[in-house]
């Protein structure tokens, strides 16, 4: 079974953009949309959305606007045999999936909230979090009444949504980009103003999307506790693990200056020393010793 509906976004923009934005905005469109299921599903259990198809209707120059069709795969597999309008009707198929302003606010969310995602991963500035999430709200608050959930179940699945798919997060960049060639742009969904990404929300959004290798952060410590938990005296490198408890109480794999002696550590379960910890940041922010790096011990 299958439902075909539309999608469209506005760009506010006044000069021409470059062919390779529009197209990298185009397909980030097409990625987030094939995210919508989690969301639709989420919003009608028993609903299962098998495949998720968009094609291009039209672009327009100018004030940039692309114009998609959406067309969903879905079913249940275990009421194959019931009536196709009793099931459509249980499980809000017509509510949830041909309610074209449903799901682009799901898609603003979705936009909005993987900006908010970047800025909490990567320190970005307060006043960025609270514009993007004031906008945020105004698509919770906008899709909670569509979908008749609380706001507080809606805004958990989307949350869910971007943190099981983080590509979402780099979609969300190419989709604003355009928007951010401007000054005073915004974007609009379905030609309907609850639906928008306003111009501070633009301007708050991350320009680009950094490579997990940059979450990384390196601290050094004085003078610690350091309690050994493993230990390969053949080697500096391989076999190590430690806790730092004032750092953090997770295990965490050590490597030893070459000046070390590894014969100073046999048979000692906690040492005093300097150590220079890696963090590296989940996926809620979440700062995570990666590696613990003694470099000296305390007399």
């Amino acid at each position: 079974m299958d439902l075909v509906t539309g999608q469209s976004i506005y760009y506010s923009n006044k000069n021409h953009l470059p062919l390779e934005d529009v197209a990298e905005s185009l397909l980030a469109l097409k990625s987030i949309i094939e995210v919508t299921p989690f969301v639709l599903e989420r919003l009608s259990p028993g609903l299962s959305i098998q495949r998720t198809h968009v094609f291009v209707n039209e672009v327009k120059a100018g004030s940039l606007w692309e114009d998609l069709i959406v067309k969903f795969v879905w079913g249940n597999q275990e009421k194959l045999n019931q009536d196709i309008t009793e099931l459509r009707s249980e499980l809000k198929v017509d509510s949830l999936l041909n309610n074209r302003l449903l799901i682009g606010t799901i898609i603003g969310a979705l936009v909005t909230g993987g900006g908010l995602y970047l800025l909490k991963k990567f320190s970005g500035s307060e006043e960025q979090k609270q514009i993007l999430q004031a906008n945020q709200n105004i698509f919770i608050v906008s899709g909670a009444a569509q979908a008749g959930v609380s706001e507080d179940q809606f805004k958990s699945i989307l949350d869910t949504a971007i943190l099981k798919n983080p590509q979402v997060a780099k979609d969300a960049v190419r989709v604003v980009r355009p928007a951010k060639r401007e000054g005073d742009v915004s974007i609009v969904f379905n030609r309907d103003s609850s639906s928008e990404i306003g111009n501070r929300a633009i301007k708050a959004m991350p320009s680009n999307a950094p490579e997990e290798e940059q979450l990384e952060t390196v601290e050094d410590y004085e003078n610690v506790e350091i309690q050994i938990r493993a230990i390969d005296l053949d080697s500096t490198k391989r076999g190590w693990a430690a806790v730092v408890p004032s750092v953090a109480s997770r295990r965490t794999k050590m490597h030893l200056d070459p000046h070390i002696k590894l014969t100073d550590l046999l048979g000692k379960t906690a040492i005093k020393g300097d150590v220079t910890v890696v963090f590296r940041s989940d996926d809620v922010g979440t700062r995570v010793p990666v590696l613990i790096f003694l470099r000296d011990i305390s007399k």
